[in-house]
C-alpha cells in the first residue's frame, strides 16, 4: 500500500527548475544553428527563473483567468497576460544577447474572453513563425514554452514588429 502511495506522489511533483531550463535550452538551440550555446543557456535560465519571480511579484493565484478577474476588479495590481509578455520582453532585452530577436505574439485578438498575448523569441533575423512561445501566464508563473507552430492551445500571430 505504501509503495502505491509513493508511486502516485511522484507523479504530482513539478519538474525542477534546472531540468525545465535545460529542456528550454535544447528547444532554443534546435531553433537555428546560428544561436550561440551560451546565449541559449543564459536565456533559458533567465526566463525560467524570471517567470517565477513575476509569479511572486504579481502574487499570482490560480487559475489564470481568476487572477485576471482580481486584476480587473482592482484586487490585484498586475498579472494579466500582456503584462507578463512585456515584463518578460524587458528582461530578455536587458540581457543583451546577440543571438535573438523578440516579438509579442497574440492569439484570438479582440475576443474579450479568449485573447492572449505572450513573448515570442526567434533567432536573430528569423521569422516570427519559427520562434518559441514563452508563456508564463498560462501556468500561473511556471514558464510554458513551445515552438509557435506546435502550440496546441493557441494559434499565434505577430503583434507589431520586432521589439
Amino acid at each position: 500500500m505504501v509503495f502505491v502511495i509513493f508511486i502516485f506522489l511522484g507523479c504530482t511533483k513539478s519538474p525542477n527548475k534546472p531540468l525545465h531550463a535545460k529542456s528550454l535550452e535544447k528547444t532554443i538551440l534546435n531553433m537555428n544553428s546560428s544561436i550561440a550555446t551560451i546565449d541559449a543557456k543564459i536565456l533559458s535560465y533567465e526566463l525560467t527563473n524570471y517567470s517565477l519571480k513575476l509569479k511572486k511579484i504579481y502574487e499570482l493565484v490560480k487559475p489564470p483567468l481568476y487572477h485576471n478577474f482580481l486584476v480587473n476588479i482592482g484586487a490585484k495590481k498586475r498579472g494579466l497576460c500582456w503584462q507578463f509578455a512585456y515584463d518578460m520582453l524587458a528582461h530578455a532585452k536587458s540581457l543583451n544577447l546577440k543571438s535573438f530577436d523578440y516579438y509579442i505574439g497574440g492569439a484570438n485578438i479582440d475576443d474579450y474572453w479568449e485573447e492572449h498575448n505572450t513573448l515570442v523569441v526567434t533567432c536573430k533575423g528569423c521569422d516570427f513563425s519559427k520562434g518559441i512561445v514563452m508563456d508564463p501566464w498560462r501556468n500561473s508563473g511556471v514558464l510554458y514554452f513551445s515552438n509557435v507552430k506546435d502550440d496546441k492551445k493557441y494559434s499565434w500571430s505577430q503583434r507589431g514588429g520586432l521589439r
